[in-house]
């Protein structure tokens, strides 16, 4: 006789006694605190898009249940769009949450992109409410800054020497070209030569256009400093594996009663943040004074 745990059972049989999913949510589940949070916020007021949904077109998800399902993802370390989807059709809460919807990672996506500044405005919100709560002990806050790879790849991410690196290439390739026209003026088959011409011009043309196209990102990157293509607030800083990467350094500071956290910000780097997050914060609490514990990475030398 097997000394393992088991258990007769059919995953086929259907059963009589009927299920709820509200039964499969115990009492205490945050979960359950996620939907009452978002249910009562004004999501016009928020500025979510889609908060007054239009008479006509195709009916959008409600901007509460976006919410729901990111400020889910939030609590249980679930970023990425595509896991999120997932979630959608096998986590019990999620379904439970969603009212059984299942939005596509595509919608889950694109709605984060549509509502950056919205999904702060959120966040600043349920800081609100803990504030009213008494959940904030606003006598001490730690401050420290994570980095997270950002959605832009490298060759999408331009400083002043790349472009001018790549600027002089196709001015290279431009003029290599050219040569070859002349060249081929002195060819002696006329078809060759048509043919030849034709193709010539067209990566000239090609050479020019992304000339004109580096040269107004030059203009850009002289204003901003550097520029990211897919993922703008991106850039391109070190990691933890002595590294680098285009990357978000995100600071972030918590109380000390309860570990919430008080406020985000995205900074390259940690030098010279620290009176930055930390002013936030003290407004954010609305506090005359604080008690501020962050490590040696935000100090630095004035010469």
């Amino acid at each position: 006789m097997s000394r393992y745990i088991h258990k007769e059972f059919d995953r086929k049989q259907v059963t009589f006694i009927p299920e709820s999913y509200d039964d499969k949510i115990a009492d205490d589940s945050p979960v359950r605190v996620i939907d009452v949070l978002i249910d009562s916020l004004d999501m016009q007021k928020l500025g979510f898009t889609y908060s007054t949904p239009k008479k006509t077109g195709r009916r959008p998800y409600d901007p509460k249940d976006m919410c729901k399902l990111y400020t889910y993802g939030y609590f249980e370390g679930i970023r990425s769009s595509r896991k999120l989807e997932k979630e959608c059709h096998r986590n019990v809460e999620v379904i439970w949450l969603l009212n059984n919807l299942k939005p596509d990672f595509k919608t889950i996506a694109d709605f984060r992109k549509n509502n950056k500044q919205n999904l702060m405005n959120l966040f600043k919100q349920f800081s609100s409410i803990c504030n009213d709560f008494g959940l904030y002990g606003k006598e001490m806050i730690a401050v420290n800054g994570s980095k997270f790879r950002a959605n832009n790849a490298r060759r999408k991410s331009y400083t002043k020497r790349k472009v001018e690196k790549q600027i002089a290439h196709f001015e290279e390739s431009a003029n290599k070209y050219m040569e070859l026209l002349n060249t081929c003026d002195s060819s002696e088959s006329e078809e060759t030569v048509k043919l030849s011409k034709e193709k010539i011009q067209e990566k000239i043309k090609q050479a020019k256009q992304r000339i004109e196209e580096l040269t107004e990102l030059k203009a850009r990157i002289e204003a901003e400093g550097e520029v990211s293509i897919t993922d703008p607030d991106a850039r391109h800083m070190g990691v933890s594996n002595n590294g680098t990467d285009i990357s978000h350094n995100v600071q972030i500071a918590v109380d000390s009663k309860h570990h919430l956290v008080v406020d985000v910000t995205s900074s390259p780097a940690d030098q010279g943040q620290l009176y930055n997050i930390a002013s936030q914060a003290k407004d954010e609490l609305e506090v005359d004074q604080l008690t501020v514990l962050a490590d040696k990475g935000y100090y630095r030398v004035k010469i």
